[in-house]
């Protein structure tokens, strides 16, 4: 099979639509298909690679204004694609940007079929324009996945129906496990960890809702004292975390890591007792996922992520009220109470249906009967 995936992130991006494409492209090699892949550039120059297609990012200032930059990302992923889409039996868009749609358009009118992925955003802040290219991806597609049956469910509210569609939830990577007790305990020393530790990773967003959780720290403390938060992720919120870090005096229990590389966020999950996800808005969290697979139960806000995840792991993840500081402290204060760890069942399942292996073998059967 020789298929060439278009998205706009790729690692070190810790985006969902730079996780998967890289996951697959890695998985689907391994197994001998011919994978190539197109990308925005990355932000520093260090993390290019040289088998990727890359895409000038768009420009700021009077250029975009006037759309001069989409002329200039058109030109380039028409060059670009009569490398990348050579010969291939198929193209897996991942997402929604302009150069997606370029690439959807060059597919289409070469014959070549091509898969749409949605991951949340594209679908939750969707409206109708006419001329709609979003709309016309859509429903030239030979098949279209979703993050999540939720996800699936507000496209067809929203009428972006599909041909054909599928819901594929994201994979859980192997290196996310349950530790043994030597693993926790060393994670936990050389993390410094002597008390509760509760973890999210998420990007710094307002959507992410990092606030809410720091804001109810002081009523966690209050009953655990030595409890700490630890916050795995980059963005535009910091400045307001770290300022309202400051104003509630929660420096000593409250850290914000940074950007967490993928290969050390195990460490995380292996020294944390609780996975906390107070988001405004999620489609399908992989992280948490992640978290259950390493052996943490999940606090979630009642986003339509955390409220499909809660009827998947109902063992396992405790669902409450958005922005609700008073709620979401009650309910971190008791399951630091429990003590208990994510159940066998949990964890079974995530080995049997959210692993890489069952991933790729769900998209290769969806390529080929796009292909018919």
């Amino acid at each position: 099979m020789k298929v060439c995936m278009v998205t706009p992130h790729l690692p070190p991006d810790q985006a969902a639509n730079a996780l998967l494409p890289q996951l697959l492209h890695d998985g689907m090699v391994a197994r001998g298909h011919d994978i190539r892949m197109m990308a925005f550039e990355p932000k520093a120059s260090g993390d290019a690679k040289k088998d990727i297609h890359y895409i000038r990012k768009p420009r700021n200032g009077l250029a975009r204004t006037l759309r001069l930059s989409h002329l200039a990302t058109w030109w380039e992923v028409r060059a670009k694609a009569q490398i990348a889409f050579d010969d291939v039996d198929l193209v897996h868009i991942h997402s929604n940007t302009f150069m997606n749609q370029v690439a959807a358009s060059i597919a289409h009118k070469s014959g070549v079929p091509f898969l749409l992925t949605h991951y949340g955003t594209e679908i939750w802040h969707y409206t109708p324009k006419r001329i709609d290219p979003f709309l016309w991806m859509n429903e030239r597609a030979a098949h279209v996945t979703y993050y999540s049956r939720l996800l699936l469910q507000r496209s067809i509210e929203l009428g972006v129906v599909p041909r054909r569609s599928a819901v594929v939830y994201p994979p859980v990577d192997e290196r996310f496990g349950v530790p043994t007790e030597d693993e926790r305990n060393e994670a936990r020393r050389a993390l410094g960890i002597d008390g509760p530790f509760l973890l999210n990773v998420k990007r710094l967003h307002p959507l992410a809702g990092q606030r809410f959780v720091v804001e109810a720290m002081p009523a966690v403390l209050a009953k655990f004292p030595n409890a700490k938060l630890a916050i795995a992720g980059e963005g535009e919120s910091r400045g307001e975390l770290e300022g309202l870090i400051r104003d509630l005096g929660l420096e000593d229990a409250v850290t914000l890591l940074g950007l967490v590389d993928n290969r050390d966020l195990p460490r995380y999950y292996h020294a944390a007792d609780l996975f906390v996800l107070p988001s405004r808005l999620e489609a399908f969290p992989t992280v948490a996922a992640e978290a259950l697979a390493s052996g943490l139960r999940v606090v979630s806000a009642d986003h339509p992520g955390g409220v499909e995840l809660s009827e998947l792991f109902p063992e396992d993840v405790r669902i409450v009220p958005r922005e609700q500081i008073e709620p979401l402290a009650k309910v971190l204060i008791t399951e630091i109470g429990r003590g208990t760890r994510s159940s066998d069942q949990t964890r079974k399942r995530i080995d049997s249906e959210f692993r890489p292996a069952t991933a790729i073998d769900t998209y290769l059967e969806l390529y080929e009967h796009a292909r018919d």
